[in-house]
């Protein structure tokens, strides 16, 4: 696969930004329109994330070497096949190993379905759950702006996470407020984007020409050797 046209973000940041405003307040109690799309099969997220250290935003050893940062829109079907094709691999070569360190950062450009499944997935992270939310909403990610991230849909992926309740509300809008100032300060424009580095030190910016577990690991290993 060569080369992929994603879908541009930052001329949408500002009118999703007011968008969330009115619903800043709104906890999980918010529903879209539409209909739900029917739930897709995939594996339990716990298979693959089970007994890695997981805190908030971040999965893996606050010690590991080296950070590898995604930004992605729960919506973006490029993101979700990273979710699907490449970030297995990862995580088990070099996250459960103690090696990388791997932190989320969900933006809402590509409509209201984005922005309600950023600031539930942002409030699943207050449960140290926001992997396996994450991870359940691509396996049954619907029709782009099709209004399925209904308010029964959202509840069905924090349940089946491992969460009884999920607040969506200020704090969570904070920190999708903090995705999208770090986006646009980095001049990124697509889904999924990503930055990687030492822990602690500075990132920069690393965008794969493909989504394949090949086009990741000669940059983790370089920076793994420093």
């Amino acid at each position: 696969m060569g080369t992929m046209t994603r879908t541009s973000m930052l001329t949408r940041l500002g009118l999703l930004a007011a968008l969330a405003v009115v619903a800043v307040f709104a906890v999980v109690a918010l529903a879209g329109p539409g209909k739900s799309e029917p739930a897709r099969s995939g594996a339990a997220p716990d298979s693959l994330l089970g007994g890695i250290p997981q805190s908030g935003i971040t999965l893996g050893s606050p010690d590991a070497p080296v950070t590898l940062v995604e930004f992605a829109d729960l919506q973006c079907p490029f993101c979700a096949q990273y979710e699907r094709d490449v970030l297995p691999d990862i995580v088990r070569r070099y996250v459960r190993t103690g090696k990388l360190r791997l932190e989320l950062r969900l933006l809402r450009f590509l409509g209201p379905d984005s922005d309600r499944l950023a600031r539930a997935a942002a409030g699943a992270g207050a449960h140290d759950r926001m992997w396996q939310f994450v991870a359940l909403a691509y396996q049954r990610q619907g029709r782009e702006n099709s209004g399925y991230a209904t308010q029964d849909f959202i509840e069905g992926l924090a349940a089946d996470a491992g969460i009884r309740s999920l607040d969506a509300g200020t704090a969570a809008e904070r920190q999708v407020r903090r995705a999208e100032q770090a986006a646009r300060t980095l001049g990124i424009d697509s889904t999924p984007s990503f930055l990687i580095g030492r822990t602690g030190g500075r990132l920069s910016t690393f965008q794969p020409g493909e989504l394949t577990p090949g086009a990741f690991v000669p940059r983790i290993e370089k920076e793994l050797q420093g």
